[in-house]
């Protein structure tokens, strides 16, 4: 009883909104019917698995629009409310069963000197509520190179940013193990196939990324 009055005041003093247009919805993280549709595009991305370490990777937005400004505003304003948001979409991936095999979730990582900045990583915000309803969230990567930020450069200059830049944590063993491979954003591809690539060395059986969103196809 005190539970559902709790509730009832939260939604009272923050009545849930679609956090694209803002228009009212039934519970906190749900879509309109109007903006989900305009960047819902579940997909496996052309290319993500023809090269490199990955096999393949998942996405489940357009990044653009008002998944663009919910990413941008969790990863950069803090605004950690837009996690509900994503988890609705993660609830939405249509392939759960392709995944059946996964042993662990894997995010890409921050540097110690980003994660002090920023306090959080947003991929284990975005993710790890829905990852650990299936499997064993595994914080198996660590970042032993501090990068440039990637948006700003080009493919090329992308993979020669992030080479060298990831390390198995400790004494894990990944031996044999298939991985799903985390992360907010797509855009070339080079970081994932890093991580897969580090991974893959340390005999990790299989990679399959899923990132919330891409403007790749």
């Amino acid at each position: 009883m005190v539970g559902s009055w709790k509730t009832f005041l939260l939604r009272l003093l923050y009545p849930p909104k679609c956090p694209g247009c803002g228009c009212p919805v039934h519970d906190h993280g749900v879509w309109c019917p109007q903006c989900l549709a305009s960047i819902w595009q579940p997909r496996l991305l052309t290319g993500s698995r023809q090269a490199g370490a990955l096999d393949g990777c998942y996405c489940l937005a357009d990044y653009r629009g008002s998944m663009q400004k919910v990413l941008q505003s969790l990863k950069f304003s803090r605004r950690l409310k837009y996690e509900a948001a994503c988890l609705y979409l993660l609830d939405k991936f249509p392939w759960r069963s392709r995944l059946a095999s996964v042993h662990m979730v894997v995010p890409v990582p921050l540097s110690a000197q980003r994660l002090q900045d920023r306090g959080f990583n947003q991929t284990e915000i975005i993710f790890r509520n829905w990852a650990e309803r299936y499997w064993c969230w595994q914080e198996a990567l660590v970042r032993v190179k501090t990068t440039k930020p990637q948006w700003g450069l080009n493919r090329q200059e992308r993979q020669s940013n992030i080479k060298r830049a990831f390390a198995v944590e400790g004494s894990l063993c990944i031996q044999n193990k298939h991985i799903l491979l985390v992360d907010d954003i797509y855009t070339t591809g080079a970081t994932m196939q890093e991580c897969a690539r580090v991974l893959k060395r340390h005999k990790a059986s299989e990679v399959t990324g899923l990132v919330m969103a891409s403007g790749a196809r």
